[in-house]
């Protein structure tokens, strides 16, 4: 049956000379995988153009659940970017974003709710004309409550540890390394606080950000299955030195 959809690409796959598979996170079926029909013309360079990590597109396919590949059709997109592709710094940023989501967005199943926060997120940072060089930072913040493994900080006072590894706030010292001590919890407490309207007040210098963003990806690691080490992370770290 062919049914229409709207996804966000997080990531595309050579199959063959002339089909390659996009993994896509839809409205209404969460992340699957689809064929794209693609060629060495102008119409099939065109088609790879609009597949590139994070368009946000519309098209159709002959889907049925349980089908592990479904050949997309009539693709065109429903939102085009004005300078996240073309900004050095936007295109690095929106790199590790797509590797975050590829590895964090497994799962089939509608989730209008995360959608729609991936949609706004990312409709928010292609409008942004400066300020954005955290944004990646208070975005890994934000999706950690999509799914559902934010911290809890009820308690939390400038003595406490942050338990990393059990995802809470403690008053002792924790009996394994992954945690942060309180000095250092301060600041990243209220990283953790800090949504899209604050996100200018962060003012992070170059040794911050790059603390933080290892923060967050050991605690995406340690609490997603095979989270891997994104290659995209080290292209951000030289981009911000």
């Amino acid at each position: 049956m062919i049914e229409k959809f709207d996804g966000i690409v997080l990531r595309t796959l050579k199959y063959s000379d002339s089909l390659m598979i996009a993994d896509i996170y839809t409205r209404s079926h969460g992340r699957l995988s689809f064929l794209v029909p693609v060629s060495g013309s102008g119409k099939g360079r065109a088609r790879r153009v609009l597949f590139q990590p994070l368009s946000m597109l519309s098209f159709a396919a002959n889907y049925k659940k349980g089908k592990s590949l479904s050949r997309i059709s009539d693709v065109q997109p429903y939102m085009l970017y004005s300078t996240v592709q073309s900004d050095v710094v936007k295109s690095s940023i929106a790199l590790y974003l797509s590797e975050l989501l590829t590895f964090a967005l497994r799962e089939e199943g509608g989730d209008e709710a995360l959608f729609n926060f991936l949609d706004r997120s990312l409709v928010l940072f292609d409008n942004l004309e400066n300020g954005y060089a955290d944004f990646h930072l208070v975005f890994m913040v934000q999706l950690l409550r999509y799914l559902g493994i934010y911290p809890n900080l009820e308690g939390y006072t400038a003595r406490s540890y942050v338990d990393l590894l059990h995802g809470c706030v403690v008053n002792e010292h924790p009996l394994h390394p992954d945690f942060l001590m309180p000095a250092e919890a301060v600041p990243f407490v209220n990283l953790l606080r800090t949504g899209y309207d604050s996100m200018h007040m962060l003012s992070l210098n170059r040794e911050l950000r790059g603390t933080y963003l290892a923060i967050l990806t050991t605690y995406y690691r340690l609490h997603i299955p095979d989270f891997p080490h994104l290659r995209s992370m080290d292209v951000l770290r030289e981009l911000f030195d």
